[in-house]
């Protein structure tokens, strides 16, 4: 299906999110800066609404029980073994968000955290 338009960057607040639906999965939008991510928006543990949260730097806190995600990597932030929260490629063009959830920047089959930074 490739990249759909999604919504405007200037839509997405800045310390939430935004929830919206492809192909009927709801998907949290994510600003930081000039940067935005997208990852399936129920959180694994109760399927309370991610956007719904707090946004604190890179990292979303779940409105419900306050579990926190890296909203880069889907990745709970202390938990290194766990399985991430299916992220998905984003662009922006001319202030227009648009998202592929045919490309997974993550795999939530992945046994750890990928590596990010060098020995």
């Amino acid at each position: 299906m490739g990249f759909v338009e999604v919504a405007r960057v200037e839509d997405i607040p800045t310390h939430r999110g935004l929830c919206v639906k492809i192909r009927g999965i709801d998907i949290g939008l994510f600003r930081v800066g000039d940067e935005v991510h997208a990852m399936e928006n129920p959180c694994p543990h109760a399927g309370a609404p991610l956007s719904e949260g707090d946004l604190d730097g890179f990292t979303i806190y779940c409105p419900q029980h306050g579990w926190d995600y890296d909203v880069r990597t889907g990745f709970r932030i202390e938990d290194a073994d766990g399985f991430p929260i299916p992220c998905f490629a984003v662009r922006v063009q001319d202030g227009t968000v648009e998202v592929d959830i045919d490309q997974p920047t993550n795999s939530h089959h992945e046994k750890s955290r990928p590596r990010t930074h060098d020995p």
